[in-house]
């Protein structure tokens, strides 16, 4: 999932059909919003990793009940993000991710309801993704040398032009799409790897 320039475009995809992906659909700010929220992103990011499931299973997985889980995919499918897949019944009915892409792009008669949603969008993303570092931080010495020594953290100060910084988006979304195609193969050696990009100018806080 890509939330490029907080001002251009957001999108995910279902790597695991590509070959019948859309070219996109537009989507309003209500729809980002649908995303600005921990469970509804934690939902996402499930059904991308492990496939279709039912609300039942994926409140078996994110230790919650199968009532919030019913009512949060409820919602990302109202909003065109994932879809039933035609089988079973209520919270037997297993959820996919959509086989699109989705795009949210500024229109000048909703700049400041876009602005807000991708804002939301942000936030909980990176809060999501703090969590995900922060945990590793701390439980990381449980894990087998065989992991512990290959996972990895980078920060980078650069100095570049827009084109440059573009160019630099460009090619990292090209890899980790690439390994999100991986991910679609079954291996029995393969877990579970959060995998998050930033690549921002670097303000000034205003902070001493």
């Amino acid at each position: 999932m890509h939330l490029d320039g907080l001002g251009r475009a957001a999108h995910y995809r279902n790597m695991s059909s590509e070959k019948n992906r859309s070219e996109g659909v537009g989507a309003d700010p209500r729809a980002l919003r649908a995303l600005a929220h921990p469970v509804r992103l934690d939902l996402l990011y499930l059904l991308q990793r492990e496939g279709p499931l039912t609300a039942t299973r994926a409140a078996e997985l994110l230790d919650l009940t199968p009532k919030v889980c019913s009512y949060h995919l409820g919602l990302l499918g109202k909003h065109g993000i994932i879809e039933e897949t035609g089988a079973g019944s209520g919270r037997a009915r297993p959820w996919r991710v959509a086989e699109r892409d989705i795009n949210y792009h500024h229109r000048p008669d909703e700049e400041p309801a876009m602005t807000h949603a991708q804002d939301a969008f942000a936030s909980t993303m990176l809060a999501r993704d703090r969590q995900v570092i922060e945990t590793f931080i701390v439980q990381r010495h449980q894990l087998p040398n065989t992991w512990r020594n290959v996972a990895t953290m980078s920060s980078n100060p650069l100095r570049l032009t827009p084109e440059q910084l573009r160019e630099l988006r460009t090619e990292l979304h090209a890899v980790l799409e690439r390994y999100q195609a991986i991910s679609q193969t079954p291996d029995p050696n393969a877990q579970p790897v959060h995998a998050a990009l930033y690549a921002v100018p670097a303000l000034n806080s205003g902070k001493d």
